[in-house]
């Protein structure tokens, strides 16, 4: 009996030897698991890596890319340089828009946005005082020429450059979280998107006809005589006519 007992014991204690060696065994396993990630977490920590590369190399490729652009409009760079630099949606629209400079009657720039109607009138002033230094592409010269809508703007302070994947922009250094200038990227290199920049240089102007309840026509009208009546006279609704084209 005694005998029995001693065997029992004895194989009692064998059973908790093997189970300790068990959990010790899972446990050494389970940390070395621990300690190495997982093939997917590899897969996505490289991919945030290329990812936030490209994006500085976008940044980069950016800042370049506009200071190009600014050297270009401020030393009077040909019509085929400064295409260059612009999105083609933003050569259709400056097409677009001159030819309803030439066109459009009153009743017409009536349909039109704040900031069409406001190009639209300023090409008849340029036209009406002989403002031109070229023959072809006016309203890229009107908009982007040294001393044109462009340049008096990017003499203001600027902010940062931002860049989101295919999207780049930039605000003024007072409120750089706003932007007012819209770039894309386009398979290899940066361009100003026109249209989309536009509307954002004019927004602080269109709150004043929201507030005055006018028509995109009558603030245009009024924007211009307030900006040039020390320079010419008859800023008035004759230019919401076609004049001498």
């Amino acid at each position: 009996m005694h005998d029995l007992k001693n065997k029992i014991v004895v194989a009692l204690v064998a059973l908790l030897a093997l189970g300790f060696v068990a959990c010790a065994g899972t446990s050494e396993n389970s940390g070395a698991k621990n300690a190495e990630p997982a093939v997917g977490e590899v897969s996505a920590q490289v991919k945030d890596a290329l990812y936030e590369g490209q994006q500085q190399d976008k940044q980069a490729l950016l800042e370049i890319m506009f200071n190009n652009f600014i050297a270009a409009v401020r030393e009077g760079a040909p019509a085929d340089t400064l295409y260059a630099f612009l999105t083609d949606t933003s050569e259709y629209w400056l097409d677009t828009l001159e030819n309803h400079a030439r066109t459009y009657n009153a009743e017409a720039i009536d349909t039109c946005q704040f900031y069409e109607a406001y190009s639209i009138i300023l090409y008849r002033l340029y036209e009406r005082e002989h403002l031109w230094a070229t023959d072809e592409d006016r309203m890229l010269f009107m908009m982007l020429s040294k001393s044109g809508m462009f340049d008096r703007l990017t003499n203001l302070p600027l902010g940062p450059m931002k860049v989101k994947n295919d999207r780049g922009s930039i605000g003024l250094a007072k409120s750089p979280e706003v932007p007012i200038m819209i770039f894309e990227w386009d398979d290899k290199e940066w361009k100003l998107n026109l249209p989309e920049t536009i509307p954002l240089i004019t927004k602080g102007i269109e709150s004043i006809a929201v507030k005055k309840n006018w028509t995109a026509r009558k603030l245009a009208l009024y924007w211009i005589e307030k900006e040039y009546r020390m320079t010419y006279s008859r800023l008035d609704e004759s230019l919401l006519e076609p004049i001498g084209f």
